[in-house]
């Protein structure tokens, strides 16, 4: 449980006033760097350590349709959560007695025109230890071809050149070939903004079938998260990712030890225990004041988030 708590306590500065997936993404995308309620993803004991109503989608472009409500809380020393709209679960819900948490997700349609009569079941399950925290899902597709996986995720404080965090995620230990990605992280103080630098690697032993060659391959990775505040309710985020083909089996021709790169900025809001998630267009760094004014690209093309925690 300490070495968690150094995890979690690292981020000292905006993670407490905001939490959303949509604020990870414009922090590089990953979740286990930032104490933020997107990690219950991966960590479900982490349902012990929030409390919030949260809807997404919001003003989504499509009369507000395709959002989603979520409603975590404590009742009496027990964590419950409840999720809507993400997906078609007809459950979808949390549980956590204080260390560990578990969620499940039943899904059951009939007469689809993709994948015919389906009766899916996901379950993760997470707990913090001594030696750090792990959470492991199981899933299950009943369309007929029989699928399932069982993926791993585990974290730990580690202490290694330059960094004090180690985060493993395993997407599905059932598959033909192993896939796996390891990152370092760490979080400096840059006077009024909270620097996160990961570092790492994924492994991606592909496998062969009737279309497709063997395309196993190695990557190196970074991860580069600002979160700056430029007042005491409005923040500033943006993110940097950028990948290295070490290796790969190229049997395809293509082109290895590429590198890819790619931004992303947001807008955080607080009003006390409300805060609101924006995903920013790069417009605004090319045309600032036609941004601002309405008269050059728009602020965002994403819907909102809002959060209440309490």
């Amino acid at each position: 449980m300490k070495n968690v708590t150094k995890i979690l306590t690292a981020v000292v500065l905006c993670a407490a006033l905001f939490a959303s997936q949509q604020r990870v993404d414009a922090l590089g995308g990953n979740a286990a760097m930032w104490d933020d309620e997107a990690n219950t993803a991966a960590f479900p004991a982490q349902v012990n350590n929030h409390a919030y109503l949260q809807f997404t989608g919001v003003a989504d472009g499509t009369d507000n349709t395709t959002g989603g409500a979520s409603l975590l809380f404590q009742n009496d020393g027990t964590t419950w959560g409840f999720n809507y709209g993400a997906n078609d679960d007809w459950v979808n819900m949390s549980w956590g007695d204080g260390n560990q948490g578990v969620t499940v997700g039943m899904e059951s349609t009939t007469g689809s025109t993709t994948a015919g009569d389906a009766s899916d079941m996901s379950v993760s399950w997470g707990s913090n230890f001594d030696w750090g925290e792990i959470g492991v899902h199981y899933e299950t597709t009943d369309n007929g071809d029989g699928d399932a996986m069982l993926g791993v995720d585990f974290r730990r404080a580690q202490d290694i050149w330059l960094f004090d965090n180690l985060v493993v995620h395993a997407g599905d230990l059932m598959a033909d070939d192993l896939a796996f990605g390891a990152d370092f992280f760490t979080h400096m103080d840059a006077g009024g903004a909270d620097v996160a630098f990961g570092w790492g690697v994924d492994y991606n032993g592909a496998a062969a079938d009737a279309t497709t060659a063997h395309v196993a391959s190695m990557t190196q990775t970074a991860t580069i998260g600002v979160e700056a505040n430029m007042t005491d309710w409005a923040t500033l985020r943006a993110g940097y990712n950028w990948s290295h083909e070490l290796a790969c089996d190229n049997t395809t021709g293509d082109q290895c030890g590429g590198n890819t790169s790619a931004f992303s900025w947001g807008l955080g809001f607080n009003w006390g225990g409300l805060t609101a998630d924006f995903s920013v267009s790069s417009g605004l760094l090319q045309d600032p004041i036609g941004t601002i004014t309405g008269y050059g690209a728009p602020l965002t093309s994403d819907a909102l988030t809002l959060t209440y925690s309490f």
